[in-house]
């Protein structure tokens, strides 16, 4: 069997694909940020790691992309700190999509594993550009432990498939297709949401 990663990048790094006024507004605010959590690694994670002093945790859902991240820091190594994490939620297709439920058991893990890791510093911003993004969002709600800004990529156009998570918090600003949380940490989530929470993992988008 062949060692070969299925994707391979320049030396860079994979490209940022987000849309310019959305790609200009995450540049500066991980500029900006001094610790950065991503669902979703790619062109962001690649622009993260050329900077100096900053620490970034990553969490893929795909194995073959996470493998192709892992080898290309291997053979170009980040400036920054880069902690690449696989979420295992079977076998996927493009974009990270599961192919089938068999690991549904998983989902969760893929928004909250991050959280429970001992060497978690508490990130100052959050990307939500992988999968279950609801989901996601609603794990990084209820464990933060200071003010965080979450960016939420192709808020604009899902806006039903994303509707739980304004039961929790309110938009800050659009930057076109994304949307802005300033989220503050909460003590607990309402008893009468638990099963909102519930329902978002079963939401791959």
């Amino acid at each position: 069997m062949s060692n070969t990663p299925t994707y391979v990048f320049d030396p860079k790094g994979p490209e940022l694909t987000f849309p310019l006024e959305v790609m200009s507004f995450v540049c500066g605010q991980y500029d900006q940020a001094g610790v950065i959590l991503e669902y979703g690694s790619g062109g962001s994670t690649a622009y993260a790691a050329a900077q100096p002093g900053k620490v970034i945790y990553s969490v893929e859902g795909s194995k073959d992309w996470h493998g192709a991240m892992q080898a290309h820091f291997a053979a170009h190594p980040p400036k920054a700190e880069v902690n690449l994490i696989y979420a295992d939620i079977g076998p996927t297709g493009d974009w990270s999509w599961p192919k089938n439920n068999a690991k549904w058991h998983r989902y969760p893990d893929y928004c909250f594993g991050v959280w429970q890791r001992d060497d978690l510093i508490a990130p100052d911003l959050v990307l939500i550009d992988g999968r279950f993004r609801a989901g996601c969002f609603l794990a990084t709600l209820s464990s933060i432990q200071k003010p965080t800004t979450v960016l939420l990529d192709d808020y604009v156009g899902r806006e039903e498939k994303y509707s739980a998570i304004l039961d929790f918090a309110t938009i800050t600003a659009l930057h076109g297709r994304m949307a802005q949380f300033d989220l503050e940490p909460i003590d607990t989530l309402p008893a009468d949401k638990l099963y909102t929470l519930l329902k978002t993992f079963q939401v791959k988008l």
